[in-house]
């Protein structure tokens, strides 16, 4: 896919990652608590998932959710990127103030929290940087899962790619490059099983859309196995994307671009050069 057709399809990630967890822990449901873009008080900081554990003395044996404490922040990657240094201590700063802004003063402690950062790879830099420069010790524990030990917070950093499709199907088939077919029938073969559940469906609709090919005409052309266990077709992918993209991303972006030429009249007015660099490092 070009850089100008991936350009068309908006994907919520975000979304799609929050049911993968959700099915994935769906046996301890009623122990878990889902709040999606969690406000920090009066702040504008956003935390992506956060996952209240309701019974403390229940023990979760599911791989991803071993180290689950009361409050469960999670920092989610978009696909085809990693954790990076910036987005590690920003969520540990979001814990920060998550304890600062919950309960009452001192009812909260390191203790009570864990971090979990979703990255589509090995973020290689990170990893050297918190090793070499923090001194850090890295376990991994299973496969695509690894602990960062000695950290002030219980922190883990899950690499999606690495997962094993045995014990974490949906979130290892959280990819725009659903091209072994073996996984894909194994998912279609599951989502057959829980079509009903809104849940199930509406992490297919992204993972459908995030798998939308473009033939050398620009008609649109989707994995077969993929259309198939969503029962629908590329017209219908197609308008529901555009839809979303009216409804979801497009109020966004234009709320983003109005913060920015806010900030952009209040540095210009303080005589603070401007300068917007984009944040490339992936790896």
């Amino acid at each position: 896919m070009s850089k100008k057709s991936k350009s068309r399809i908006n994907i919520n990630w975000h979304e799609a990652a929050t049911c993968a967890f959700q099915i994935e822990l769906h046996d301890y449901s009623d122990s878990l608590e889902y709040l999606t873009e969690y406000v920090l008080g009066k702040n504008s900081y956003r935390i992506d998932l956060l996952i209240i554990k309701k019974l403390t003395v229940i023990d979760i044996p599911k791989n991803i959710a071993q180290i689950f404490r009361t409050f469960n922040l999670l920092e989610i990657k978009g696909i085809g990127s990693s954790a990076n240094i910036d987005s590690y201590y920003k969520t540990i700063g979001y814990a920060g103030l998550f304890i600062d802004q919950t309960g009452r003063r001192n009812q909260y402690s390191s203790l009570d929290i864990s971090l979990t950062l979703l990255s589509s790879h090995y973020p290689r830099k990170l990893m050297k940087h918190l090793l070499r420069e923090r001194n850090l010790q890295v376990a991994k524990p299973f496969p695509g899962v690894y602990y960062i030990n000695k950290e002030t917070f219980t922190t883990q950093i899950i690499v999606t790619k690495e997962l094993s499709s045995k014990d974490n199907l949906y979130l290892r088939c959280l990819t725009n490059r659903l091209e072994d077919s073996r996984l894909a029938n194994r998912l279609a073969k599951d989502y057959g099983l829980h079509q009903e559940d809104e849940l199930y469906t509406r992490y297919m609709q992204q993972i459908t859309t995030a798998n939308l090919k473009w033939k050398g005409d620009n008609s649109p052309m989707v994995c077969e196995g993929i259309l198939n266990l969503c029962g629908t077709n590329s017209a219908e992918i197609i308008e529901r994307t555009r839809k979303e993209d009216a409804e979801y991303y497009q109020p966004k972006l234009k709320q983003q671009a109005s913060q920015i030429d806010y900030l952009k009249s209040l540095l210009k007015k303080n005589n603070i050069p401007f300068q917007l660099d984009a944040d490339s490092d992936n790896s």
